[in-house]
């Protein structure tokens, strides 16, 4: 059967934030300092809404305004860094090599491409940071998909067929990229086809994909 949807893993097939991870820790252990807490202390206390977060039930900032009540820092200060935390995202993320040639061949075979997400950061960040390392909507992809915006997080069924559902597509139509083991078995249980790729910090092997995708 032709394959009418690709749908992407985000981080590690599309983009790598790797750096920004690394950045983030670096330069929120330096603000939490200056209140006398230690990243290890508010990251632990952060985790309890994890599961909320991801999945929308609670928002990033709603979540930190929280958290940082407990440790005794100031309400105003989550504005200012949820405003460097977007920075440090936009900034040193990285785009893998090969994969907008990629994207950009699927949507001249007419083939719809989606973006499909674990976040708990807004959708706008994304969208800006995806602009930033050169991929746009309708020459890259046609729609991102962030488990805090439908309410299900990969490897939940029901995060993939929300994706489905949108396009008007069968599973056996459609093809899911990731290179996460429990991710690409989820989207193989409800009938998607998949492509497992792999990958590390610096890059990921797009070897085969197109024969990988007949």
């Amino acid at each position: 059967m032709k394959v009418k949807l690709v749908v992407f893993d985000g981080e590690g097939i599309v983009y790598n934030c790797g750096k920004v991870i690394e950045v983030f820790r670096k330069e929120y252990s330096k603000f939490l300092k200056k209140f006398g807490v230690k990243y290890k202390d508010q990251h632990k206390e952060w985790l309890k809404y994890y599961p909320k977060i991801i999945r929308g039930k609670i928002k990033l900032r709603e979540v930190n305004e929280i958290v940082y009540k407990k440790f005794g820092i100031p309400k105003s200060k989550v504005r200012e860094w949820l405003k460097k935390d977007k920075e440090i995202n936009v900034k040193y993320v990285r785009v893998y090599r090969d994969i907008k040639r990629i994207m950009e061949e699927l949507k001249k075979r007419r083939i719809k491409v989606a973006i499909l997400s674990n976040s708990v950061h807004p959708l706008r960040w994304k969208i800006e940071m995806l602009k930033k390392i050169g991929i746009e909507k309708g020459k890259h992809y046609d729609k991102i998909f962030h488990s805090n915006m439908i309410g299900f997080e990969k490897p939940e069924k029901e995060a993939y067929l929300f994706v489905l559902k949108y396009f008007g597509v069968k599973p056996e139509e459609s093809v899911f990229v990731g290179h996460d083991k429990e991710e690409v078995d989820g989207a193989r249980k409800v009938g998607m086809k998949v492509i497992k790729l792999r990958r590390n910090r610096k890059k990921v092997s797009f070897e085969d994909f197109w024969k990988k995708l007949e």
